[in-house]
């Protein structure tokens, strides 16, 4: 797999492109629940699918996450996940249901139906964004299909989804929100092919 070094411009670049999908995504979740929405200034990074771990999503092999799964349609190809930890999807399940922070302690159909939903909404608002700023037309997701599993099993699924997808790289935008006074931390995972790496590059001119 081709390795891509990434200069300062670079990274300054994929942190704009981080920064003004997370502006996009806080703005569609506010109207969603009719609440307050901050997100910080979100960490980027970007790295081959062979270097992929729990430790990239700062979780533990041991951990419970939950991952909503899109693929992307169109410029782009590739996949998007939103990665919740077990913590942070409880608490995003409570905010949806309108309860009292820490009622949610399991997730049932619904729950997850539900999570999976505002996620897909998050998720596009997210690529509509990325899509202006890159001047790609055409773009939509698919489809979400939410997994619920140890960090270790998902992290296995997720190489099976690499490999069978063609997709070689890994772009995890580190999400802090806060929504009214809970804060949530969230994963938005851009699955991208080598292609799509270079053509997002280059549309920048770097």
């Amino acid at each position: 797999m081709e390795n891509i070094a990434l200069n300062s411009d670079q990274l300054d670049v994929l942190r704009e492109i981080g920064t003004i999908g997370s502006g996009s995504a806080a703005t569609a979740l506010s109207q969603l629940l009719g609440k307050r929405v901050s997100i910080a200034v979100p960490q980027v990074s970007l790295f081959s699918g062979d270097q992929m771990s729990p430790a990239a999503f700062s979780m533990k092999s041991e951990d419970i996450g939950l991952a909503v799964d899109l693929k992307i349609l169109g410029a782009l190809r590739g996949g998007m996940l939103a990665l919740y930890s077990q913590q942070s999807a409880l608490m995003m399940i409570d905010i949806l249901m309108k309860r009292p922070a820490g009622t949610t302690q399991l997730l049932n159909l619904l729950e997850a139906s539900a999570l999976s939903e505002s996620s897909h909404i998050l998720a596009g608002a997210y690529l509509n964004a990325v899509a202006q700023m890159l001047e790609l037309h055409n773009m939509m997701l698919s489809i979400p299909q939410t997994i619920v599993d140890r960090m270790d099993r998902l992290n296995i699924l997720l190489g099976r989804r690499l490999s069978e997808g063609g997709v070689n790289y890994l772009l995890p935008i580190e999400n802090k929100m806060v929504i009214e006074e809970t804060e949530i931390d969230l994963f938005v995972v851009f699955l991208l092919e080598l292609d799509s790496v270079n053509k997002m590059l280059k549309i920048v001119g770097l």
